[in-house]
């Protein structure tokens, strides 16, 4: 697949997103918004995400995305529980609110007065 920007015109562009984003005052910097910005379609985007020239920049975005609304959610209470749902996703970082060890466990009982078989 041929793609719309280099790696160095990627980051640069996506960085340029970013501060325009911020220059909005409370504007979410969201996926689609960068994807719309960039002018990229889904298929592509994908694409640029298992590509390893690309993956600084993309993680780049990531972080920022979560930066974003992990400081809304200490800075005004109120935002708290939206910002968490957003973190929850999975183009914003995936969070989940149970550890994410889930191993099966074995569970031993034995009863008095009845025999081993």
């Amino acid at each position: 697949m041929k793609y719309t920007y280099t790696p160095e015109e990627l980051d640069e562009k996506v960085k340029k997103y970013f501060f325009e984003v911020e220059e909005r005052k409370n504007s979410f910097p969201d996926e689609a918004g960068m994807l719309n910005y960039l002018d990229i379609t889904d298929e592509e985007y994908e694409a640029l995400k298992t590509d390893e020239k690309y993956e600084r920049t993309l993680r780049f975005a990531l972080r920022r995305r979560k930066s974003w609304l992990e400081r809304q959610m200490v800075a005004d209470n109120k935002k708290a529980t939206g910002c968490m749902n957003a973190l929850k996703q999975p183009q914003n970082g995936g969070y989940s609110d149970k550890p994410a060890e889930n191993k099966d466990r074995k569970i031993i009982v034995k009863l008095e007065g009845i025999a081993d078989t």
